[in-house]
């Protein structure tokens, strides 16, 4: 499992229905764990808004709201017990990551990694988990 892994899909599933893809129809994103336990992932929108006028030093506030709602990425350590990953956060984009370990169940699909997230509670009660395929880069 140790690599680079490249983000082909990211899809929120409800039952066996996949609901949304939470970063688009074609998100980008890479995956590193290294031999030494340490990983980090990092996951965006592929054309995430802004404006190409700007730097991020000059853009304001709400353009750099905007442009965090299409990614994510956090970094840590982990551990592989079985069929399982699991992501110590150190560093994250959420605050309320940082110090929780996110926990993944691990699949093969040919030579592609699949994780499947925890099952969650929306906010109107359905259960939901994160489906995500990488390819090797």
């Amino acid at each position: 499992m140790a690599g680079t892994w490249l983000l082909v899909d990211f899809a929120r599933i409800v039952g066996r229905e996949v609901v949304t893809r939470p970063l688009g129809h074609r998100p980008t994103g890479q995956l590193t764990y290294q031999p030494n336990g340490r990983m980090s992932a990092l996951l965006m929108r592929a054309k995430r808004p802004w404006h190409q006028s700007r730097t991020f030093f000059e853009a304001s506030d709400n353009d750099r709201s905007a442009a965090a709602l299409g990614f994510t990425g956090y970094g840590g350590t982990y551990d592989v017990n079985g069929s399982v990953v699991t992501h110590h956060v150190q560093v994250s984009l959420y605050p309320d990551h940082v110090g929780t370990d996110l926990v993944r169940s691990i699949s093969w699909v040919d030579d592609r990694l699949v994780l499947r997230t925890t099952s969650q509670r929306t906010r109107s009660g359905r259960q939901f988990h994160d489906h995500l395929e990488w390819r090797p880069a």
